[in-house]
Parts: structure tokens; C-alpha cells; sequence
């Protein structure tokens, strides 16, 4: 018989701010001298961090990771993809910032003012408790799923709750479980099109 775990939410009371936590640093510069060969440089970067170019379908052309903190500067030869568009994209532990570009007849051309910041969900374990907390500036909603592998479950993860949050740019919920429930769990974060998973054990 499935044993049916017990799962408390509650909303954090106090709402703080988290906008101060994720510094929205929109450093490119890009050279396009000559419109051959474009240098995208980006300031303060974390070794260990990864830069793509991807198309609008989401296809990943280039990938590298980010060898030293500081400066990042890269040349990269753009005129050879076909004509359409594209983004770099470059992934930090708490954001990700999306530089668009357009290819025409081999010309690049940057569009700066529709460079964006995705910013994604944050996960903090607390004994028992799950806090979660985004910043969604255009109150993108956010679906939260809560997988739990313990020791009743027989088929692997199960999903134990879900929770799709809306209309809200600071976002901070706290999930409580059960403290008897020991075990791994998986939570799944959907947001921006994109899906973020974290593996815990309580």
C-alpha cells in the first residue's frame, strides 16, 4: 500500500527584494570591424561558466566554457552561418544574459537594445525545507514540481507536488516536507521556455 506523504506549503512572510542578489551587468561590447570578424567581450565572468550560440530554434552551434574569471574576449567569425537569426548566450550560476545577432548576405548586425536577462530559479535547502526564489521581472510564471525517491517508492521519482506561481517579479516560497520522509528528492523548475532540475536528499 502507497504510503501518502504529508506536504505543507507556506508562503514566506516577509518579501524582500532579490533584485540586489542578481546584478544585471549588460557589459558587452561588440566590435564588428570590418563586419568579418566580431569580438565579444564581457566583463566579470567566473571560470567554470558557459558561453553558446545557439539559433531561434534552440540548437546549440558553439559551445565553450569560460577558462578565467574577469575580462572574457573571444573572436569569432560569423559570416559563413546562413542568413537568419541567432544569440549568444552566456550562462552564469544565477542568470542568463541572451545577446541577439542577425546574419544578412554575411553581414552581423547586433540589435543591442533587445539584449535580455533570464534569471533563474534559485534553490536553498534549510534542514526540511525547500526556499525557493526568482526574480521574474516581466512576472513570467514559474511551475515548480517536487519529485521524492524514498524509501516507499517503487517506481523511482514520483511526483509529490506541483505548484505553478504567476504574476509576481519577486518570488519566494518556502516547501515544507516532512521530516520523517527521508530520502532524494528532484525539483523541477519551469520558466522562460527553459527547465531547471536540482537533486536534494533530506
Amino acid at each position: 500500500m502507497k504510503k501518502v506523504m504529508k506536504f505543507s506549503i507556506c508562503m514566506l512572510v516577509t518579501m524582500t527584494s532579490i533584485a540586489a542578489s542578481y546584478a544585471n551587468d549588460f557589459s558587452s561590447y561588440i566590435d564588428d570591424k570590418e563586419k568579418a570578424e566580431i569580438t565579444l567581450t564581457l566583463d566579470d565572468v567566473k571560470a567554470g561558466q558557459q558561453l553558446l550560440i545557439k539559433d531561434v530554434n534552440g540548437l546549440i552551434l558553439h559551445r565553450e566554457t569560460i577558462e578565467n574569471s574577469g575580462v572574457y574576449n573571444n573572436t569569432f567569425d560569423l559570416t559563413n552561418l546562413p542568413n537568419g537569426n541567432y544569440y549568444f548566450e552566456h550562462q552564469k550560476a544565477y542568470q542568463i544574459k541572451i545577446i541577439p545577432f542577425n546574419v544578412s548576405n554575411g553581414k552581423v548586425a547586433f540589435t543591442t537594445e533587445k539584449q535580455t536577462t533570464i534569471y533563474k530559479p534559485v534553490l536553498r535547502v534549510k534542514e526540511n525545507n525547500l526556499l525557493v526564489s526568482k526574480l521574474a521581472l516581466d512576472k513570467e510564471p514559474l511551475e515548480v514540481k517536487i519529485y521524492y525517491d524514498g524509501k516507499y517508492s517503487s517506481s523511482g521519482y514520483e511526483l509529490i507536488h506541483s505548484d505553478m506561481i504567476s504574476n509576481e517579479m519577486n518570488i519566494e516560497r518556502i516547501y515544507k516536507l516532512d521530516n520523517k520522509e527521508k530520502g532524494n528528492y528532484r525539483i523541477v523548475f519551469e520558466s522562460n521556455g527553459r527547465e531547471y532540475v536540482e537533486n536534494v536528499k533530506i
